[in-house]
């Protein structure tokens, strides 16, 4: 995972199965979010956004006593 900062600074670390933000003060954020370094959210404003693999988002499912719903998609990219 790599994080640039409103400073412009990058900040890098190991993200298995999910990567979470959260604000550390009362105002929301503004995010960009690539995947693979393609734009998958061109803009969010908000107070936390958590962003997960297929596994990492069915534990997070199972947790909340959701379905689990198989994938429609043949490969991965």
């Amino acid at each position: 995972m790599t994080v640039t900062d409103a400073g412009g600074k990058e900040h890098e670390a190991l993200a298995l199965n999910e990567v979470s933000l959260f604000r550390a003060s009362y105002q929301a954020v503004k995010l960009e979010i690539l995947v693979d370094g393609r734009p998958r959210l061109d803009e969010l404003i908000c107070d936390g956004v958590l962003l997960a693999t297929p596994a990492g988002s069915t534990a997070y499912n199972l947790s909340a006593h959701g379905p689990i719903l198989r994938s429609t998609r043949r490969s991965w990219h």
